[in-house]
């Protein structure tokens, strides 16, 4: 079952590199939570599908001007652990010359072959700065 939800969650990364919100909400569990930093402007905890829908779209709100298709590639790690995939990735965008490249890792809990909670970590500060919405 660990390798079904490894392909699970490399689907999802699929889907949000292609801004597939169909693909992204597919790889989900109706009853899905999701943990985005609070700081963020797309952060908070989002519950079910219709929470999942609204993540996905505030996060595309907020990086998709910023982002080539290029840069929306997440070069994702996965690591299997049984119920629990972990996921090393980068966010990378540009403002003008400005440019952005980050670190960050998601954790993801699965069961019956849908993700059913997920927690995002990354620097919030170097992020809102390059947003522009930090100090």
């Amino acid at each position: 079952m660990s390798e079904q939800n490894v392909e699970v969650v490399r689907r999802l990364f699929d889907a949000v590199e292609r801004r597939d919100l169909a693909g992204v909400i597919a790889s989900y569990d109706e009853n899905v939570v999701i943990h985005e930093a609070s700081s963020l402007p797309y952060g908070g905890v989002y519950h079910g599908s219709e929470g999942a829908q609204d993540h996905a779209a505030r996060y595309v709100q907020t990086w998709d001007h910023f982002q080539t298709a290029t840069d929306q590639k997440l070069d994702a790690e996965f690591l299997d652990a049984g119920d629990t995939v972990v996921v090393l990735w980068r966010q990378r965008a540009a403002r003008g010359e400005r440019k952005f490249d980050s670190s960050a890792a998601s954790v993801y809990r699965l069961r019956n072959g849908k993700i059913i909670g997920s927690e995002m970590f990354q620097d919030t500060d170097a992020v809102l700065r390059f947003l522009g919405r930090g100090k």
